[in-house]
């Protein structure tokens, strides 16, 4: 039996807060079924940047963006079920916390001032968050037939993102000869 797809593209900038209403009221206005929803986009090392909404770019786009799409797409995806969300996330959460020096969960940590931005820590946060927002997406959700998962996608592929910092491109090249190769 041979299927035919049809594939349709929809931009979406998870940098802006306005794109990612835009792409949800966009594919709702398709009114198609969500099945399977994947967050995977990141960045890691960027510089220290403000996005338009006035957050730092890595917790924005690693974290929120995200987090904003599925809220914005959940009720499609009660509508599909059976559905999934998958959070790609990464090992690099174990290395950090989001509290401060008294245990209490710091909010301030997530979307640092420059002067405490260290690019880095700024990802692990991040890729925290995906796991904590995953288990809780999960918890909530479930029990409407929606399962959420966050998955660690294994050893880091070889790829430029060592180009923002010198000590990226020398863990790069300490760890390459125990990753994936796109080649």
């Amino acid at each position: 039996m041979q299927h035919k797809a049809k594939v349709e593209a929809l931009s979406l900038d998870l940098a802006s807060l306005r794109s990612v209403q835009s792409f949800a009221e966009a594919f709702k206005g398709r009114n198609l079924p969500l099945h399977i929803l994947i967050c995977n986009a990141a960045v890691l090392g960027v510089p220290w940047q403000i996005t338009e909404d006035g957050l730092e770019m890595t917790f924005q786009v690693n974290h929120l963006g995200h987090f904003y799409l599925v809220s914005l797409l959940q009720d499609v995806l009660r509508h599909s079920i059976p559905s999934r969300v998958v959070v790609v996330s990464s090992e690099s959460h174990r290395f950090t916390e989001i509290k401060d020096s008294l245990g209490k969960p710091d909010l301030n940590l997530l979307s640092p001032l420059k002067e405490h931005y260290w690019a880095m820590l700024a990802y692990n946060r991040s890729k925290l968050c995906n796991i904590l927002f995953s288990k809780e997406l999960n918890h909530r959700l479930s029990p409407h037939g929606v399962t959420s998962n966050a998955v660690h996608p294994g050893n880091m592929m070889y790829s430029s993102i060592h180009r923002y910092w010198w000590g990226y491109r020398l863990l790069f090249a300490l760890v390459r000869p125990f990753t994936k190769s796109m080649g």
